[in-house]
């Protein structure tokens, strides 16, 4: 049962990392993609899924299994507190998304980091990056302790208020 709270959780971080980032960068116009489209905030559903349909896959596949393995870890810690456990979570997104951008060769970066701008670490569109990654552990860690509480309280996964 613990496998679906973390399971579930971690495809919440993941779309946070990808999709959060995306809807910035849609907001701001820094894609071409989403530029095509339009920017504005009546267009921004579209472009933001646009600039993460332009991410590349093997960019979303180093940031989703990085975040795997650092929450993984993480879960498995115990004797911390709450605000410790955001606090790591958010670190280990940062992380994640950081050694994304350093790492991932530049033919393999299409729509990301240095795909989108042309350079790896440029200043906004890495801070942006980093943002979604540090707000991905805190979701992680939200999820999964909602989880385990109503499962703990002996309620269904499916039924949210039963």
């Amino acid at each position: 049962m613990a496998f679906r709270c973390v399971f579930g959780a971690w495809i919440g971080a993941w779309v946070t990392a990808v999709f959060l980032p995306s809807l910035l960068i849609a907001y701001l116009g820094m894609s071409p993609g989403a530029a095509a489209i339009g920017t504005g905030f009546d267009r921004l559903p579209a472009t933001a899924w646009k600039v993460a349909d332009d991410v590349g896959p093997a960019a979303k596949l180093m940031v989703g299994g990085l975040l795997l393995f650092g929450l993984l870890l993480l879960d498995r810690v115990s004797g911390l507190t709450r605000t410790r456990r955001y606090l790591i979570g958010g670190a280990i997104g940062v992380g994640a998304v950081a050694a994304t951008i350093a790492f991932l060769p530049e033919s393999l970066s299409r729509g990301f980091a240095i795909g989108l701008t042309g350079h790896r670490f440029d200043v906004a569109a890495t801070s942006i990056y980093l943002f979604g990654g540090a707000v991905a552990g805190p979701v992680f860690e939200t999820v999964v302790a909602r989880c385990r509480k109503r499962l703990a309280a002996g309620r269904s996964l499916a039924s949210p208020r039963s």
